[in-house]
Formats: structure tokens, sequence, C-alpha cells
């Protein structure tokens, strides 16, 4: 779960908010002035398992001085039964800022606890919310910049198999640079490649409902079903972002001003988006004692699009299945031959059964399709 330092620059804070060399000096915060204050982010604070998640923050003492040099304690308390760890340290730089990237497994709370002259002085949480992944993961970073000021914003999500029945499709954002903020109304958003059905090339960019979830962190929710194009998508985001010139009121002068920085348009991420399929397998005999010829049967279905308003879960005829068998106690299935579905989307081949194993039917699927694959387990005693 442990990443790498972002620390200095590449948290796209300009050299113009450093501590001088006498607030540096003035900023070590002892027993006399323990109390510290700082925020802790996760950016985004909902993402696909396994994909990477950047943890930061900043602190300051008392009298508003940056606290520069702190030891950070980063615990990881998962959701359920299993012990709060402590997953990594860190200290705070010039800025009193710190980060780390992490790629979470599983929901849980990152809690940074600030250790002052060895005891604690302030702790604060971030809670991380995972989404399962069944499809490949996609994640990208798209950074702008604009008179020395830089913002930088990650996008998770996955590829996506549509059915009959409509399904949400999550973008998550994190917005990485420290001191800055998005709008609500204009996060990333998917833009379909492949004209179909009623939509197109470039037409999926309005749907989908959009909102903050945090400071630096925010989703975008589609409803996507078999009614939309299947093939590739691109992840965009025309956002602007505010970089602010100080992390808070620094100078205390009752402004914290910002810079709005344009993201650039082009494709942060691509997803495949395919419709469903299943495959079926049935054996004449499932437990026997000798070798014998067993028939293994069964059919192929696709979600197909019919209409421009309708899809179906259709039996598909003359399509290329692909037979493997793995036999008990040994590692991995081996190919035995290729069938094809009938005219009514069934097929039946006849094997030779000499040993205990399972017998899997799969289909490769296509660019627009998914694969599928179904087994049955046959014991010869």
């Amino acid at each position: 779960m442990l990443g790498l330092v972002l620390v200095g620059s590449t948290l796209g804070v300009p050299a113009a908010v450093a501590a001088s060399p006498d607030d540096a000096g003035s900023s070590s915060v002892g027993p006399q002035n323990s109390y510290t204050n700082y925020n802790v982010y996760l950016a985004p604070n909902a993402s696909t398992v396994g994909a990477p998640v950047q943890l930061h923050g900043y602190l300051w003492d008392s009298e508003a001085r940056p606290s520069i040099g702190v030891e950070l304690l980063i615990y990881f308390d998962p959701v359920g039964t299993a012990p709060r760890e402590v997953v990594d340290t860190v200290i705070t730089d010039g800025y009193g800022a710190f980060a780390r990237t992490f790629t979470p497994r599983t929901s849980g709370t990152y809690e940074v606890v600030a250790q002052l002259a060895g005891y604690v002085a302030g702790t604060n949480k971030a809670d991380f919310t995972v989404r399962p992944a069944d499809q490949t993961v996609r994640s990208g970073v798209i950074s702008a910049s604009k008179n020395g000021y830089t913002a930088k914003m990650r996008v998770t999500t996955q590829d996506v198999v549509t059915r009959v029945e409509a399904q949400t499709v999550y973008l998550d954002m994190g917005i990485q640079t420290l001191g800055a903020s998005a709008h609500s109304d204009r996060l990333p958003y998917l833009s379909n490649r492949r004209a179909e059905g009623r939509y197109r090339v470039g037409e999926f960019a309005a749907p989908g409902s959009a909102k903050l979830t945090s400071n630096y962190s925010g989703v975008r929710a589609y409803r996507m079903s078999a009614l939309h194009p299947a093939g590739l998508y691109d992840v965009y985001s025309d956002d602007v972002v505010n970089v602010y010139n100080e992390y808070w009121d620094m100078d205390r002068d009752g402004i914290t001003r910002f810079t709005e920085v344009q993201m650039p348009h082009k494709p942060i991420t691509t997803i495949r988006v395919r419709r469903a399929s299943t495959t079926t397998i049935a054996a004449s005999s499932t437990s026997f004692t000798g070798a014998r010829n067993i028939e293994l049967r069964g059919s192929l279905r696709r979600v197909q699009l019919v209409s421009d308003t309708k899809a179906e879960n259709r039996l598909a005829p003359n399509i290329a299945l692909k037979l493997y068998f793995d036999p008990a106690g040994q590692a991995g299935p081996s190919y035995v031959k290729t069938v094809r579905t009938g005219p009514t989307g069934a097929y039946r081949t006849t094997v030779r059964a000499t040993r205990s194993g399972t017998w899997i039917a799969k289909y490769e699927g296509t660019s627009l399709q998914a694969p599928s694959k179904r087994s049955v387990t046959v014991t010869v005693r």
C-alpha cells in the first residue's frame, strides 16, 4: 500500500508561498505551542480497487505559521474486523505540506497523526470508498499550468460491459494539487468514438450527474445500457481548476487569492465498452466409471442492439466457441477443439472423457462484444 512521496513544487505550489528563513526558524512547534491545525484529503476519495489515490494536506500551528519538519504517522483502518495499522510516515515540507500515494484494495479510513516533541499534537482523518473492479481499471493524470501555477488531476474508471438493463458507471476525479478547487458541474465526462443507434460520435458527453464529494474529489455517474454505442470512449475534463496562491490565508490579509487554470481538451484515459455475452455448457453424464464418450452441449447468447430504442439478449448462430479441459489436480486448462453454434445459437459435440476434471466452453469475444465462459465438472472413477 505504500507509495511515493510528492513534495515541494510537485504539489503545484509556487515558490512565492515558501516560508522565509526567519519564518522557517520560528515555525518549529514545541510543548509551549502544541495545538496543531491541519487538513487531510484524499484525491480521489472513492476509486476502483487497486487504483492510486493521493493522501495530502498541510499543517499550521496555533499562530497560523506553517508547521515545518513535523513527523506524521499515517494509519489505515480498513472497514471490517482487520486491525488499524501504520502504513507510512512522512515529514512536512517547507510549506507545512505533505503527500503520499497509496493503492488501497478495500474501503477504510486514513488517519494522519502529528507527532510534535514526542507526543501527539493532533489528528485528522479522510475516508476512502473502494469500488469493486470486474473489468480492466483505467486511470490517467492530466495537468496544465498558468503563470507558474500548476493544476494536476487524476481520473479513475474501468472498462464497461453493458446489458439490456442500465447500470451505473463512475468517473472518479481527484485534484492532486494542494490548494485547489474545481466546479461540480464541469467534472470529467465520457465521449464516444463510435456512432451507433441514436448516438453520433461524441454525443455521449452530455448525460450523467456530477458532484464534488470533498474539496479535492468528485464523481460523475452515468447510467449506461446496451442502447449506448459499443467501442472506445475517451475521458475528458474541460474544467477550470482554481489553484490557490496560498493553502489558506497565510499572510492573514483576509483574502485567499487563486489562479484559474484551464485543463487541456485531450483524453485523460480511454475505456472500452462492450456488450455482454453468456455461454452455457452441460454434459450428457457427469459421473461414471471408466473412460467413455460424452456429449457436451450448450448455447451462446449475446446482447445486441436491435433498434435505436431496443436491445435484446439473443441466441447467436454460427459463432466459434473453444473447448478446454482442466484435469483435476493439475494447473491450467488445455485447448481441445473449436465448435460452432448452429442456426439456433446452440452447439453440441462429442469428447472422450478419460479422467476427472472440468470442461470449459469459452467465447473469445470481439472489440464490441465481451467474452464469456462456463464450465461443467466430470468425475471419472
